[in-house]
């Protein structure tokens, strides 16, 4: 029962960075950015290929993780600087299925769909981090490390100009701003924390593959910010713990483990659809910028 609590822990200080990273595009920025899984998925197969083809220490292939993720968010913002609402969120989907055919096809880097396995956990002070435990306390380390600098930069000036663009981008161009160079380093920024999250999964499970990152993890994404209402800091924490621990009970019950996962994802949409059909917005209201 400790190594089950342990694992949850885990997922949530991972899920924790992904969707607090998708909260700066969509929740500050405003940008409906389905790609984001696919930041997602390269920070994970970039911390997969430098630990194990090239031998990078965990610290620098980490780094580098979210590096990654961030090169390839300068082509969503590409499509951002013309694209705006629901063309954009399309344009942006497009660049998932790219990336998802990049990693099933490019066999020779990915392995295509038998996946990358043997990922190296972190060695780091002589400390085993093949036992879950130490694992958790970094997981927990580098969690609340990136979850400060992000709600350091949603309190900022430069998150409030995000937020003031969304919500009037001609008054914010008014006022003199650079409303597309914020734009582009909002996708820069939340794609780097992406990356992050993706290199703490890998190292986690010792193993990726390409349907670790399909839409419906896109789907959960959305969700926890959407139920947590864009935008707000500590109501997309509180989701977010709450959705990765809510289908836990369904394990418990007598179902047939190939009806879990379906029934994770409804149980997923169905509170998508309420939130957004009921407008919970007053449960974590915020101030308007402008």
């Amino acid at each position: 029962m400790e190594e089950y609590c342990i694992h949850l822990a885990i997922l949530c200080c991972i899920y924790l960075i992904l969707a607090h990273s998708f909260n700066i595009s969509f929740g500050l920025a405003g940008l409906l950015n389905l790609a984001h899984i696919a930041t997602y998925a390269i920070g994970a197969y970039t911390y997969s290929i430098l630990t194990i083809d090239y031998g990078y220490h965990f610290v620098a292939a980490f780094l580098l993780s979210g590096v990654g993720a961030a090169l390839f968010s300068v082509f969503v913002g590409a499509i951002a600087a013309r694209l705006r609402g629901d063309y954009f969120a399309l344009g942006s989907l497009g660049f998932y299925f790219v990336v998802s055919a990049l990693l099933i096809n490019w066999r020779e880097v990915t392995r295509g769909v038998l996946g990358i396995a043997g990922v190296p956990r972190p060695e780091l002070l002589e400390i085993d981090f093949y036992e879950n435990r130490n694992f958790l306390v970094l997981a927990v380390i580098l969690c609340l490390g990136c979850l400060a600098c992000m709600y350091l930069l949603q309190v900022s000036p430069f998150g409030r100009l995000l937020r003031a663009q969304s919500e009037n981008e001609f008054a914010a161009m008014s006022l003199g701003r650079d409303v597309a160079r914020a734009r582009n380093l909002s996708f820069l920024i939340s794609s780097a924390f992406a990356g992050f999250s993706g290199a703490i999964f890998a190292s986690y499970l010792n193993y990726v593959d390409p349907s670790s990152f399909s839409l419906t993890e896109m789907i959960l994404v959305l969700s926890m910010v959407v139920v947590g209402r864009p935008g707000s800091f500590w109501g997309v924490t509180l989701s977010t713990i709450f959705l990765v621990l809510l289908p836990e009970p369904l394990r418990f019950l007598d179902f047939p483990p190939s009806a879990i996962g379906p029934l994770r994802q409804i149980v997923y949409s169905a509170i998508l659809v309420g939130v957004v059909y009921w407008r919970k917005e007053a449960l974590f209201p915020r101030r308007r910028v402008v």
